[in-house]
């Protein structure tokens, strides 16, 4: 497994790039190459990736399904993307933003 996670940078030009470059490299069927790019630039991300062995995942994902959630991605969002990954439970988001181990558990199941 190889990932990468573009945390809280990059440009929709970035994206572009450095998606179609990696796409472009022959990915061993034995490697899952996955990147995390940040929630506004998936579309951009899935649009360039070219490689059904790159896979393009969310950084994050909400503990509840589709709602009222000011500034939230649900699950159904996600795979309404095409997307089957997601970073739960990262230590930034543990550390800075105080979730915990119950919240991670609960967006695990969710995912």
């Amino acid at each position: 497994f190889i990932g990468g996670n573009f945390k809280c940078n990059g440009s929709l030009d970035l994206i572009k790039s450095h998606v179609a470059a990696i796409a472009a490299h022959k990915i061993p069927d034995s490697v899952d190459v996955v990147i995390a790019p940040s929630a506004v630039h998936l579309s951009t991300a899935i649009a360039a990736n070219t490689s059904k062995q790159l896979r393009i995942a969310a950084q994050n994902v909400y503990l509840e399904g589709n709602g009222a959630w000011t500034g939230e991605t649900s699950v159904e969002m996600l795979q309404d993307m095409g997307l089957k990954h997601v970073i739960v439970g990262h230590s930034e988001r543990r550390r800075i933003m105080g979730e915990t181990d119950e919240q991670s558990a609960k967006k695990a199941k969710r995912a």
